[in-house]
């Protein structure tokens, strides 16, 4: 049991790992000791230098989430690998303060990285221009590549599309199929039904616990996957910026 446990553990500290954000992107510097703040532009917020802007303020918020995602899931994984959770699991019941504790943090990690699919469109938005407001996107309607602002980025869209919409699958090796729609399933029972922590049977809601582990793997999974997604368009958004930089000197 031991070794199956230091496997687990070690593949999900792994896979967190694996998220880094690079402090110094998109940072302006002057002299030796200062940087560029921030800048409000009231006219043309798409200008090159409002769009940096915008930029900036998302990947500070995106570094300020991925702290707190690891942070809990830290902390989610020491309270659901603790002896207790692991010997005393029960279907119906949550009895320990371990368990809720472990629950407590699987939560907080899933509500902000479903923050991290709303970054991802809103990059995606200001790179490719799509005339939506920025408090009416959504990331499904922004990757649904039926749609004909993703026609500049259809094969990014047509991947991410049949990622959120994969059917579920857990009786496969590696990642589990299915994982977003699971953690978006989660996070909605949380928002407008009941605890999907918590079991019941009634009118209301019919509903048994999963152990806190098989939540971790799933979440787990859909934070790296977004955050590679997030990786690869920063990355495209750097390399555009560096490119008109250096049209502009030639």
């Amino acid at each position: 049991m031991s070794e199956q446990k230091n496997k687990e553990m070690f593949y999900f500290q792994t896979k967190i790992s694996s998220v880094v954000y690079n402090q110094q992107r998109f940072k302006i510097i002057f002299g030796e000791d200062k940087f560029l703040f921030g800048s409000v532009s009231a006219k043309d917020n798409d200008s090159p230098f409002g769009k940096l802007m915008q930029y900036k303020t998302i990947h500070d918020t995106l570094m300020d989430l991925d702290w707190k995602i690891k942070l809990s899931f830290d902390n989610a994984l020491k309270f659901s690998y603790s002896d207790t959770v692991r010997n005393n699991f029960s279907l119906i019941r949550t009895d320990t303060e371990e368990e809720k504790l472990a629950y407590y943090y699987i939560e907080n990690a899933l509500f902000r990285t479903s923050s991290l699919w709303d970054m991802l469109a809103q990059l995606y938005r200001i790179f490719y221009d799509i005339d939506i407001p920025k408090e009416k996107v959504y990331y499904k309607q922004i990757f649904n590549p039926t749609n004909k602002h993703s026609n500049s980025f259809k094969t990014n869209a047509t991947e991410i599309y049949r990622y959120i919409e994969q059917d579920d699958d857990t009786d496969c090796d590696g990642e589990w199929k299915g994982n977003h729609s699971f953690a978006n399933d989660l996070r909605n029972k949380m928002t407008h039904r009941n605890s999907p922590n918590i079991a019941v049977m009634s009118d209301f809601d019919m509903n048994l616990k999963h152990h806190p582990i098989f939540q971790l793997k799933r979440v787990i999974e859909d934070y790296t996957v977004v955050s590679k997604y997030i990786t690869e368009i920063l990355d495209q958004i750097e390399n555009d910026i560096i490119n008109s930089l250096e049209d502009e000197e030639n």
